[in-house]
């Protein structure tokens, strides 16, 4: 009886780590490789950001400007094509629309406006410290502007 217990158990957990395309061993699509937690290594400003993208389009942006504390922006994101936009949750766009491009882990977003700025991020989830001790905003009520 353990015996057929231990088959059921490897049969579900082998079941439920197949591969998400029915089987098919195709690649992940770019907006699947987008939905995962993100840490800036080069930004055109003075700061430090932790960006998560959700499979439902929604985004939580983690942002320390100098020495103070992190912001939290929440918001919604597209991804057509290569060109990621967004909209804060209380309805203002991103500063402007971005290209992407992966390679691996890591992530570079290059602004689609006179300024042409590049952002860098690789993958890494965001420290339990930042989520906790962060102070929401919404961000037209804020001071300082958010990133994207």
């Amino acid at each position: 009886m353990k015996k057929l217990i231990y088959i059921l158990a490897a049969a579900l957990l082998l079941a439920s780590c197949g591969d998400k395309n029915g089987g098919k061993n195709a690649e992940l699509t770019l907006e699947e490789k987008l939905c995962t937690e993100w840490h800036s290594t080069q930004l055109p400003i003075d700061a430090d950001i932790y960006i998560s993208f959700a499979e439902d389009k929604t985004f939580e942006l983690y942002q320390q400007i100098g020495e103070g504390a992190y912001r939290l922006y929440r918001g919604t994101w597209n991804l057509e094509d290569n060109l990621l936009t967004g909209r804060y949750n209380d309805g203002e766009d991103w500063a402007a629309a971005y290209t992407i491009f992966m390679n691996d882990k890591s992530l570079t977003l290059t602004s689609q406006n006179d300024a042409a700025e590049e952002s860098q991020y690789v993958m890494e989830a965001i420290p339990e410290d930042v989520r906790n001790g962060c102070e929401t905003v919404v961000k037209s009520q804020s001071t300082d502007s958010p990133a994207l």
